[in-house]
C-alpha cells in the first residue's frame, strides 16, 4: 500500500511538472498611461511609459492557458497572456510609437519543467515571445533574466501592440542566451535612465547622482556653495539639502533624512526616496531585478 501511495504522488508529481500552467481567470485593463498592470496569479506585469501613442490608449490583460495552445518544436511555453491595445477610436494598435515592458515572474519548478528536469541548463534559455492575432508562429523578443537563487523574472521591451505575449523556454541547441543582469537600475515613468555613474545602496536607501533625478522630475537644481547647500526647485516646491547633514528642509518644513547627501567621486549623490517624495512622486523597489522605479504623473 506504501508503495502505491507513493507512486500515486510521484504521477501527480510528474504531470503537474510536465504540463501546461493551469488556467487562471484573471484579467486586468490599463487607463492611464505612464503606469503599470500586475496580474500576481499569472506572474505578469506590463509597464507602459507615456506616449506610446499619439492616442489616448486602453490596455487590456488577459491570461491564457498555456496547455491549450498549440505545441511547438522550437519553444515550451511557460506562461501566456493575451493583450489588446486599443485607442480612442476603437483601433487595435498593432505597432507602439514607444515600446512597453513586459514581464514574466518565474521559479525552480518552472525551470524543471520547461527543461524537462536537465537543471544543468542555464536559465538564459527563457525568453519572451511575441504572436501576433491570427498566427501561430512565435517570435522571440530581446529579452533579459533575473534571477537570485530562488526566484527571477524576464523581461522584454516590445512595440508589437496587440496579440499573444508568452515566457518561452527555447528548444533550440545554438539558441543566444539572454544575459544575466547585474547593478542598480533606474526608472522613471517606466523608462530605464541611463547613470554614469550608476547608483548604490547606503544604509539600505538608494543613493542616485543629484542631476540625474532633478533632471528627470523636472526639478531644477542650484548649489550654494558657501554653506554646501543643494536646492531643488519645481514649481512651488522647494528641498534644501545640505552634504554630510541628514536634516533637509521641504518648502520650509525640517525633515530628518536616514541617509545625507554625500561626494563620490566628484558627484553628488541623493537619497532617490526622500528627493523623489518631497517632489511627489512614488518609489517602489524590486529585490528581483534590483530595480528602483520612479512614477511621477
Amino acid at each position: 500500500m506504501k508503495n502505491i501511495k507513493t507512486a500515486l504522488l510521484l504521477g501527480v508529481f510528474l504531470a503537474l511538472l510536465f504540463t501546461g500552467q493551469q488556467a487562471w481567470a484573471a484579467s486586468g485593463t490599463l487607463w492611464q498611461i505612464p503606469g503599470s498592470l500586475s496580474l500576481d496569479e499569472a506572474g505578469f506585469r506590463l509597464e507602459a511609459p507615456a506616449n506610446i501613442s499619439d492616442r489616448a490608449v486602453k490596455v487590456s490583460v488577459e491570461t491564457l492557458d498555456s496547455s491549450k495552445i498549440p505545441p511547438t518544436d522550437d519553444y515550451f511555453i511557460t506562461r501566456a497572456v493575451s493583450i489588446e491595445m486599443v485607442n480612442v477610436d476603437r483601433v487595435n494598435l498593432n505597432w507602439l510609437s514607444k515600446p512597453v515592458r513586459l514581464v514574466f515572474s518565474f521559479d525552480g519548478i518552472d525551470h524543471k519543467r520547461a527543461s524537462q528536469l536537465n537543471m544543468g541548463l542555464s536559465m538564459g534559455y527563457f525568453r519572451i515571445g511575441y504572436c501576433a492575432p491570427g498566427e501561430s508562429n512565435w517570435v522571440e523578443l530581446p529579452s533579459q533574466v533575473f534571477w537570485n537563487g530562488i526566484k527571477g523574472v524576464v523581461e522584454a521591451e516590445a512595440r508589437q501592440g496587440t496579440g499573444r505575449y508568452a515566457l518561452l523556454w527555447s528548444y533550440q541547441p545554438g539558441a543566444q542566451l539572454s544575459p544575466i543582469a547585474k547593478g542598480i537600475r533606474l526608472m522613471v515613468n517606466n523608462t530605464v535612465v541611463q547613470s554614469e555613474p550608476p547608483p548604490y545602496i547606503n544604509g539600505g536607501r538608494t543613493m542616485v547622482p543629484l542631476r540625474v533625478v532633478a533632471e528627470n522630475l523636472g526639478a531644477r537644481v542650484e548649489w550654494v556653495a558657501a554653506e554646501n547647500r543643494i536646492d531643488l526647485v519645481r514649481n512651488v516646491d522647494k528641498i534644501q539639502l545640505w552634504i554630510g547633514k541628514q536634516v533637509a528642509l521641504v518648502n520650509g518644513k525640517s525633515l530628518l533624512l536616514d541617509v545625507p547627501p554625500e561626494i563620490k567621486g566628484e558627484r553628488t549623490f541623493v537619497p532617490l526616496r526622500f528627493v523623489a517624495e518631497a517632489l511627489g512622486a512614488k518609489v517602489s523597489w524590486d529585490e528581483v531585478t534590483q530595480t528602483a522605479g520612479v512614477i511621477r504623473y
